[in-house]
């Protein structure tokens, strides 16, 4: 039977490969639920980090600040991320993401249609 609803708390905590302070937790994409219309993971970068420049071919991704205080810099600007802001970022923009502030940087990205999210399955597990 298809599960629904996700918690973080029940979900692992995986490590980036690159050893930059980037942890994720993949709540659900088609993998998870198949036909799944968009996908979503909550993120966490340590002090200092930073992720790859990047762009979807077709995916919308939004960034919902959880914790911290971060920049999510595409069109030439670094749009500030902190609890409670959303981000909006359109398909074929480059964009990275960075912590600025002194301790984690947590946040949601949702991804509309659903991104293929496997690659977080690939990273190690826990901090």
């Amino acid at each position: 039977m298809t599960e629904y609803r996700f918690s973080k708390l029940d979900t692992p905590e995986r490590r980036s490969p690159e050893g930059v302070g980037r942890f994720a937790r993949l709540l659900f994409d088609r993998k998870v639920i198949a036909g799944a219309q968009c996908s979503m993971a909550i993120l966490r970068y340590n002090a200092g980090g930073i992720g790859p420049a990047h762009e979807h071919d077709s995916e919308v991704e939004v960034f919902f600040g959880l914790q911290g205080v971060g920049e999510i810099e595409f069109l030439g600007k670094a749009h500030r991320l902190e609890p409670g802001v959303a981000i909006y970022v359109p398909p074929k923009t480059p964009h990275l993401t960075r912590n600025v502030g002194d301790g984690d940087l947590e946040f949601v990205c949702f991804f509309a249609p659903a991104a293929d999210l496997s690659f977080i399955r690939g990273w190690g597990s826990g901090p």
